[in-house]
């Protein structure tokens, strides 16, 4: 892989404030990887540990953010949970035996991947090398790239190929 440049990126919900997002290229392939700061999740201009104090609060290990979240960025951590309760299932079977039996709520779920995993960097580091998954959806962003016939090259680490045009 080698560096392709980068783009920007909106590092709070209000707007405002951007960040670079670096870019890679496999020079074999032609596939561009986009590299996430462990700080920040896939698609939503929330920091880690924003997101981890206020679902420690949803779960009841915690009394709220300091300071206090603002009306936009209240509204996605607030949709950010909403999505984190339809992934109760999908989260347990990537952790598999890591987490004791028998959750059936969010609020739990995130109590044991606080105690098993660490905190919510810990938990998406697991989630990315394990499961190529992320607390919040299965992106595909995260899921290896699709093979491609390219004369001899398949996809990145495959024998190399051309280039593609353009």
């Amino acid at each position: 892989m080698h560096r392709h440049g980068s783009y920007p990126r909106y590092q709070k919900p209000r707007g405002g404030e951007r960040f670079a997002m670096e870019r890679y290229v496999c020079l074999p392939c032609g596939h561009t990887v986009s590299v996430l700061p462990v700080n920040r999740l896939p698609y939503r201009p929330l920091e880690v540990e924003r997101l981890e104090g206020h679902f420690d609060a949803q779960a009841g290990t915690r009394t709220g953010l300091d300071p206090p979240p603002e009306l936009i960025e209240a509204g996605c951590l607030q949709r950010a949970w909403k999505r984190f309760l339809t992934r109760v299932d999908p989260l347990k079977d990537v952790f598999g035996q890591i987490l004791p039996a028998g959750l059936q709520t969010a609020q739990q779920l995130w109590k044991q991947l606080r105690r098993a995993v660490g905190s919510a960097e810990d938990i998406l580091r697991f989630l990315a090398q394990q499961g190529k998954r992320s607390l919040l959806g299965d992106y595909a962003c995260l899921r290896p790239a699709p093979e491609r016939s390219r004369g001899s090259g398949l996809d990145c680490g495959a024998r190399p190929g051309p280039l593609p045009p353009g």
